[in-house]
C-alpha cells in the first residue's frame, strides 16, 4: 500500500482480529423481532458464523405492606422459563424454518433471568459474538423509538457491533453508506460491516464537514486543505477496504451530520447505514454521540453500530495473538502430504487469500472463500490452492501459486491453524482462515 501523504486525516492502520464467535439474535418474542431472524440465517450463511438465540425475563417486584410498602424481586418459576423458550423456539420455527432440519443443527435457545439489555451484553462477551442481531419493528416510529433505546443501552455497556435490522431487510445489503470521520473507530466500522454486506453492493462512504466557506481568503484556504485532506483520505480508505465485486463512491457533504447522513440516506435508497460510536470510556460510552443515537432511532433502513471499544479488542486481540503465534516451516519435500492433511483438517473452512507482491504491492483474491483443498506438484514447485463447496461439483475457484520456495504453517499458542503462508519468486501468497 502506497505510503500516506502527510495531508491525510487517516490514523494509521493497526492490526485487528475481530471476534469469530456466534451470531447473537435478541429476541423479546414480539413481532417487534421478527425481522432479527431472517438476517440472522442471511448472515450466518455468508460468513459461516454459527448462530444463538436469547431472551431473558425480568424478575417482577411485588410489594409487600408492614410499616410501609417494601418491593421484592420474585424470580421467574422454570415454568415460565419454559414457557419463554417455547414461545421463542416457535418463533424461530415460524420464521427460521430450516433451524434443525436437513442435517443443520437447531439454533441453540437460552432465557436467562435478570435485565434483558445486561444479559444480552453478558452473553456476547462470553461467547465472543461478532454481532449482535435486533429487529426495529414494522409499526411505525414509536415502535422504532422504544427498539432504539435498547440498541443504544446495547451499544453503551457492551462491546459487541450491533445490528438493527429493518423489517424490509431479508438478505444481504447491496446499497451501504457508512459514515466515517477517518478515524481508527469509524475505519474498523467499516471492516466490520464489509462482512455483512452483498459481494457486490456498492458502498457509499460519506464524511460530513463542517460548512465550508469560501468568502475570505482564510477561509478559502481552510476549505481548500479540508477537501484536499478528505480526498486524500477517502483514496487510502478505499485501498484499506477494496474487496473484489465491491463499488465504492465518496461523498462530502456540509452542515449538521445526522441531518445531512438522513437526507444521504433517503436519497441513495440505503438499506443499511453503518456508525461508529467513539466512547471505549464508562462515560463516553454513555453519552455514545448524537450521530449513532439519531440514525438508531430514527434511520429510514437498518442500522449498524460499531462501538469504540470493539476496535480497542479486536487491535488488543491481534497483538496478543500475534506475541503467541507460532511459525512451522514445512518440509519440501513431504509437502504434498502436509498440505493433504491441511485440506482435510480444514475442508469447507472459510478462508481469506491475499497476494503480496513485490512490484504491484498486496492484494485480495476474495474473502469468506470455501476451502476444498490444497495440493503441491513437487516436479513443478507449484501449489494450487482451490474454494468452493467441492473440487468435483458445484462452481469453484482455482489459485496457482508457482515457483515456491518455502511454504510455513502459522498457529497460535493453543497450535490452531491461522495461516498458511506460501514464499515465492514474486512475494508471497497468504491463506488467512476466518
Amino acid at each position: 500500500m502506497p505510503a500516506r501523504t502527510s495531508s491525510s486525516l487517516l490514523e494509521p492502520f493497526d492490526p485487528v482480529m475481530p471476534p469469530h464467535g456466534p451470531i447473537l439474535v435478541a429476541s423479546d418474542t414480539s413481532p417487534a423481532s421478527d425481522a432479527a431472524f431472517p438476517m440472522a440465517r442471511v448472515l450466518a450463511a455468508h460468513t459461516g458464523a454459527a448462530v444463538q438465540v436469547i431472551s431473558a425475563l425480568r424478575a417482577s417486584a411485588i410489594p409487600t405492606y408492614a410499616f410501609e410498602a417494601v418491593s421484592h424481586p420474585v424470580v421467574p418459576t422454570p415454568d415460565q422459563l419454559d414457557a419463554r423458550a417455547q414461545l421463542v423456539r416457535q418463533q424461530v420455527a415460524m420464521l427460521e424454518p430450516g433451524s434443525g432440519t436437513s442435517g443443520a443443527p437447531p439454533w441453540p435457545v437460552q432465557v436467562r433471568v435478570g435485565d434483558p439489555v445486561r444479559e444480552i451484553v453478558g452473553q456476547a462477551h462470553a461467547t465472543e459474538a461478532r454481532l449482535i442481531v435486533v429487529g426495529r419493528g414494522r409499526h411505525g416510529m414509536l415502535e422504532r423509538l422504544l427498539g432504539g433505546e435498547t440498541v443504544l443501552r446495547l451499544l453503551q455497556l457492551g462491546d459487541t457491533p450491533v445490528l438493527a435490522v429493518d423489517a424490509h431487510l431479508e438478505s444481504l445489503p447491496r446499497r451501504v453508506i457508512i459514515a466515517t470521520d477517518f478515524s481508527v473507530f469509524s475505519v474498523y466500522a467499516a471492516q466490520v460491516a464489509l462482512d455483512f454486506v452483498a459481494p457486490d453492493a456498492t458502498v457509499a462512504l460519506v464524511h460530513v464537514a463542517p460548512s465550508l466557506s469560501d468568502t475570505g481568503p482564510v477561509q478559502r484556504e481552510f476549505s481548500s486543505e479540508y477537501r484536499q485532506q478528505v480526498s486524500a483520505s477517502f483514496l487510502t480508505l478505499i485501498e484499506q477496504l477494496q474487496r473484489p465485486g465491491l463499488t465504492f463512491e465518496t461523498r462530502l457533504l456540509e452542515g449538521n451530520v445526522s441531518t445531512q447522513l438522513a437526507g444521504d440516506v433517503a436519497e441513495f435508497g440505503a438499506s443499511l447505514v453503518v456508525s461508529a460510536t467513539h466512547g471505549y470510556g464508562f462515560l463516553r460510552r454513555m453519552m455514545l454521540g448524537s450521530v449513532a443515537a439519531e440514525l438508531v432511532r430514527s434511520a429510514p433502513c437498518s442500522v449498524l453500530c460499531v462501538p469504540g471499544s470493539a476496535h480497542t479488542l479486536a487491535a488488543a486481540r491481534a497483538q496478543a495473538t500475534a506475541l503467541h503465534d507460532h511459525t512451522h516451516l514445512l518440509d519440501m519435500e513431504t509437502l504434498d502430504q502436509a498440505l493433504f492433511t491441511f485440506s482435510v483438517r480444514h475442508a469447507g473452512r472459510a478462508c481469506t487469500v491475499e497476494v503480496v507482491n513485490r512490484e504491484a504491492g498486496a492484494h485480495s483474491i476474495g474473502h469468506h472463500l470455501r476451502l476444498a483443498g490444497v495440493s503441491y506438484e513437487r516436479a513443478e514447485r507449484t501449489a494450487t490452492l482451490m474454494f468452493g463447496t467441492s473440487v468435483g461439483e458445484g462452481q469453484h475457484l482455482s489459485h496457482q501459486v508457482p515457483d515456491c520456495r518455502q511454504v510455513e504453517l502459522v498457529v497460535d499458542g493453543h497450535e490452531r491453524d491461522q495461516l498458511l503462508r506460501f514464499t515465492h519468486a514474486r512475494g508471497q501468497t497468504l491463506v488467512l482462515l476466518e
